[in-house]
């Protein structure tokens, strides 16, 4: 019997020691994300004091303490609260149905969301829950509501739920989401008799979508509809309001950042609808207060609602439309890869025409009888093209609870800038805020058509907001326009920026379509109609106009910032020029000949297939040898010594760089999710990262310890039209980072919603870059003037979701300088930021990290970008692992690299760097590694990790608590298994002993 029980235990420890040591090797490889976790630091920093103040970047709030951070969060809290009121767009309000009055207070939440909001749809950043939500149902409690118990509480225990698309990152996948809404049987007679006597004043309708990170909106649904449609559910939930006849009003809030389609609003007599987007933790706190009226909706969308959300020409090659190459099999093969991350691509078609440069442009087409505009091509009812069936409402459109009137005082064009003056009175009886938009168009003439310069009819240059305005006020808003906006790329001819011959126009509007029609009446058009249908005229005194007397292709042909030449970089992201005469794209010089509407099949060549495979790094001949460079040495400077260092100076540079072996430079380019290690030779301390898109991803070290504030929506806040609130914003993240030692978070969603599908639309600001390319420039800068590395993502072209990883996209230049890095622009040319993180996808056929047209021939030569640059994560996943690709093309380091899968090695571009360049004595692949540490220190010594640090500190590092405990576990499981199998040995030594001596 004891044989038995020695041989079990032995069998149990054994077990134990193969699973500590497999546990400690995953807990090890992602030591900063359990650290992060566990607020522990790794590393002591021991500073003498030599009389320096080493708190280089400090909190607004005065010393780090439990009772300032008290007065941050309340800051934190109110700017929720500010940029919901200010964020959320007022689309229909019939009636004066809005706001409601305090006799109209007793309500009945409808829709299954009311008890299950979207506050935030999972991605990175700070969560919205917790103790801290403000949930929909306190708000309205908060504001006086009184709400019907009885169906709230039978929404709330209701087993339906929202089911989003490819849940857990499975992108080939046949399920279908499912948008929650319960159906027509669930309102039983009981509950119907809830809202007979009471609760009727108005019924409040949540309608509510849900995407995320790996998850799209479906184009096609189980109903066989847009997700994007109002559905079944929703129809006879909607229905059954109408026919009730109980309710004195009925409102509408949209709490989607997805733009859905809203043409049933009047086959439903709803009287108002809200769009508020998501709201992070406090913002349902604005949304009560706009419907009570103690806030007056000053919000303006920045997506176009189309009636057909699948009108768009971007949807013929976008997420549920995303191709596979006609020979993915073939590429497989090659690339010995899995399918899903070498098989699929997407064609930007649509070339420039995204969101309302598409339908406005075709309107004035249209207006003006030209360009086969009013072709049945891309039309939604199969008819003519017509502008009124296609919008319900147009970009930059919002209505408020007063009326204004705007009147363009002046124009002044200077040498640099153009500064536009506007004045805007309140003419209504409400106080409220009023956005002034600025929008222009560019010539298209002759030499346009010839060369494929394509050019929207209307391009948004310039915004500003009005404080409150009392009734009677008045107030003048002052925009600064610079030229370069008004430049277009010409990638066939100039290949540079050209500014068009011709007449150009600026012009004020309530939104992009009434922009339009005023430019067009400065032409003298007739036949114009808003987006309802109904003739207007125009208003030709809200324009502006000059003429540009030739075609000017000097002024931009070189970067403003660096002086290098700016030419085409992207020729290899044309399919046309990989197989010539694969597509047309979208032009208004033929709408009926060149609208995408089927997609096209591509079968890769086989350089194609060696570019998507990409490995591709060979060293160069003229590459110095190892032993030229010194490392190691010490030159007497330290981390801190570097937060004074000009980049230019590189003489210090490399006195600094010097200092570190190949292995401290190998060191600092593999993180896991939460940073990278400490760097003792040169007074490193161990670094963290962290999401933030709308809220830093960390618990604050001080009071209570609770999550960082997850503000309303990206979508929200760019709706407000506000860079006060921009602003706001990021200086309350940095301080909040501040509080949480977080010196570098991935904030910034730069990428455009290229269709209203993308998953990720709720993290991006627009489906315009330009309103990022104003909005980023901001809010990104107040976080780096105050020490936070904001690192803009995902650079670039990250426009969907599905299949993301590794998709080809191809385009032509022109609507990828306009649209996508137009976006990102601002953040690094106007804001100076230092930290971005990359897309998944390809420029063409190259993956993103492996890019140097876009790494450094754009990011470096051209916009002169000073800081670091990281992969999204990399682990687990072959085609991003191509190392000496990616270092030597601009990337700097990788994200996620830690990260061990399934039990499998942990794949660590630090080990694979060091033993290429030592094995292989390659002295390039060390300039690529030194080039990159300098990146990254740069970027650190201008971020608040230099904080607590002098030129006489050094580093301590410590092991974590947790680390000693499976150590532990490792030596107490080995020890007890050797000895209960010692034991078993013995015993079983003495039954063989004990049976010879029976025989």
């Amino acid at each position: 019997m004891k044989k038995e029980i020695f041989r079990g235990l032995t069998s149990i420890f054994a077990f134990f020691l193969v699973l500590s040591i497999f546990g400690t090797n995953i807990a090890l490889a992602n030591a900063g994300t359990i650290n992060a976790f566990l607020s522990i630091t790794t590393s002591k920093i021991v500073t003498p004091d030599n009389g320096t103040d080493t708190e280089y970047f400090k909190s607004g709030y005065g010393e780090l303490s439990d009772e300032n951070l008290e007065k941050l969060l309340l800051d934190s809290y109110g700017q929720c609260v500010a940029e919901q009121a200010e964020g959320s767009v007022l689309l229909k309000n019939e009636n004066e149905a809005l706001p409601l009055r305090e006799t109209e207070r007793s309500v009945t939440l409808f829709g299954r969301a009311s008890a299950d909001p979207v506050y935030k749809p999972t991605s990175g950043a700070a969560p919205a829950s917790g103790e801290f939500l403000v949930t929909y149902y306190d708000a309205m409690k908060n504001e006086g509501f009184e709400i019907n118990e009885e169906l709230f509480k039978a929404y709330g225990s209701s087993e339906t739920k929202r089911i989003k698309r490819s849940a857990g990152g499975v992108y080939d996948t046949a399920d279908m989401a499912d948008i929650g809404e319960e159906s027509r049987a669930f309102y039983t007679d009981r509950l119907q008799a809830t809202w007979e006597q009471k609760y009727n004043d108005a019924a409040v309708v949540m309608l509510s979508r849900e995407g995320g990170e790996d998850a799209d909106l479906l184009m096609k649904d189980d109903e066989g509809i847009s997700q994007l449609a109002l559905h079944q559910d929703e129809k006879d939930l909607l229905q059954m309001i109408k026919d009730s006849g109980k309710f004195k009003k009925t409102i509408v809030l949209l709490n989607s950042p997805w733009a859905m389609e809203t043409g049933w609003l009047d086959e439903y007599d709803i009287d108002a609808c809200l769009w508020i987007g998501n709201t992070g933790l406090r913002g349902f706190e604005g949304v009560a207060k706009l419907l009570t009226g103690e806030y007056n909706p000053s919000g303006k969308l920045v997506d176009t609602y189309a009636s057909n959300s699948l009108s768009a020409p971007a949807c013929t090659y976008a997420t549920d439309n995303t191709q596979m190459y006609a020979n993915a099999g073939e590429i497989q093969e090659y690339c010995s890869d899995d399918d899903k991350y070498v098989s699929y691509y997407a064609i930007y078609a649509e070339g420039i025409y995204v969101g309302y440069k598409y339908y406005e442009t075709r309107y004035e087409d249209c207006i003006l009888g030209r360009y086969q505009a009013d072709s049945s091509v891309g039309s939604s009812t199969g008819g003519e093209w017509n502008y009124a069936d296609e919008i319900c409402y147009p970009f930059g459109f919002g209505l408020s609870y007063t009326t204004f009137e705007q009147t363009l005082d002046r124009v002044e064009q200077g040498s640099d800038l153009i500064t536009v003056t506007v004045s805007v009175t309140n003419t209504g009886d409400t106080a409220g805020k009023s956005v002034v938009e600025l929008y222009a168009q560019k010539p298209y003439g002759e030499y346009e058509i010839k060369n494929k310069v394509e050019s929207s009819a209307v391009q948004m240059v310039g915004f500003g907001k009005t404080g409150l305005l009392n009734p009677g006020e008045t107030q003048q808003i002052t925009i600064t326009v610079d030229p370069y906006l008004l430049a277009s790329y010409d990638y066939t001819n100039a290949k540079g920026y050209i500014m068009s011959q011709g007449d150009y126009y600026l012009s004020i509007g309530d939104d992009a379509h009434d922009a339009l029609n005023n430019i067009l009446a400065a032409k003298d058009a007739a036949g114009m109609f808003d987006h309802e249908g109904k003739t207007i005229a125009g208003d030709r005194e809200k324009t502006y106009t000059w003429e540009q007397k030739s075609i000017d292709t000097d002024t931009y042909r070189h970067s403003r910032i660096t002086g290098a030449e700016v030419t085409n970089q992207f020729d290899e992201a044309d399919i046309n020029n990989l197989i010539p005469d694969t597509i047309t794209y979208l032009s208004r010089s033929d709408w009926e000949a060149t609208y995408p509407e089927e997609p096209v099949s591509v079968t890769a060549t086989g350089e194609m297939i060696k570019a998507i495979h990409g490995y591709n790094y060979e060293k160069p001949e003229d590459s110095p040898s190892v032993s030229e460079f010194t490392q190691g040495a010490d030159n007497g400077l330290n981390f801190a010594d570097m937060k004074e260092a000009a980049y230019e100076d590189e003489e210090t540079w490399n006195r600094f760089l010097d200092q570190m072996t190949i292995e401290d430079l190998c060191s600092v380019i593999s993180t896991d999710m939460s940073g990278a290690s400490a760097v003792e030779s040169v007074v490193l301390p161990a670094t963290t990262e962290g999401d933030g898109i709308d809220g830093v991803k960390a618990n604050f070290l001080y009071g209570d310890k609770r999550s960082a504030t997850a503000f309303p929506g990206k979508a929200v806040l760019a709706s407000a039209w506000s860079t006060e609130l921009y602003e706001n914003r990021g200086k309350l993240m940095a301080e909040e980072a501040l509080y949480c030692n977080y010196p570098t978070i991935w904030c910034g969603g730069g990428d455009i919603h290229r269709t209203p599908f993308s998953g990720r639309n709720f993290e991006y600001y627009s489906e315009d870059g330009y309103v990022t390319y104003f909005g980023a420039g901001v809010e990104l800068k107040a976080m780096q003037d105050k020490g936070l590395n904001a690192g803009i993502k995902h650079f670039c072209g990250n426009d969907q979701e599905h299949h993301r990883e590794s998709l080809s996209t191809f385009f032509n230049e022109q609507s990828f300088r306009e649209n996508n890095l137009r976006a990102f622009e601002g953040a690094f040319c106007n804001a100076g930021i230092l930290d971005t993180m990359q897309g998944f996808n390809r420029i063409g056929c190259t993956y993103m990290a492996q890019c140097p047209e876009l790494m450094t021939g754009v990011l470096r030569d051209e916009w002169g970008y000073k800081g670091k640059v990281i992969t999204d994560a990399v682990a687990g996943m072959s085609y991003k692992t191509h190392y000496l690709d990616s270092l030597s093309a601009g990337t700097d380091y990788y994200c996620w690299d830690k990260m061990a899968f399934g039990g499998g090695e942990a794949v660590i571009a630090s080990s694979t760097i060091y033993k290429h360049i030592t094995e292989n004595d390659d002295g390039y692949m060390l300039q690529c590694l030194r080039r990159a540490n300098k990146n990254i220190y740069y970027a650190l010594s201008r971020s608040m990790a230099v904080n607590g640090l002098n030129s006489d500190s050094r580093v301590v590092t410590n092991t974590p608590w947790w680390q000693y405990s499976l150590y532990a576990a490792i030596a107490i499981s080995g020890l007890l298994s050797a000895a209960f199998c010692v034991l078993y040995g013995r015993s079983a030594g003495v039954s063989i002993t004990k049976r010879r001596e029976k025989e």
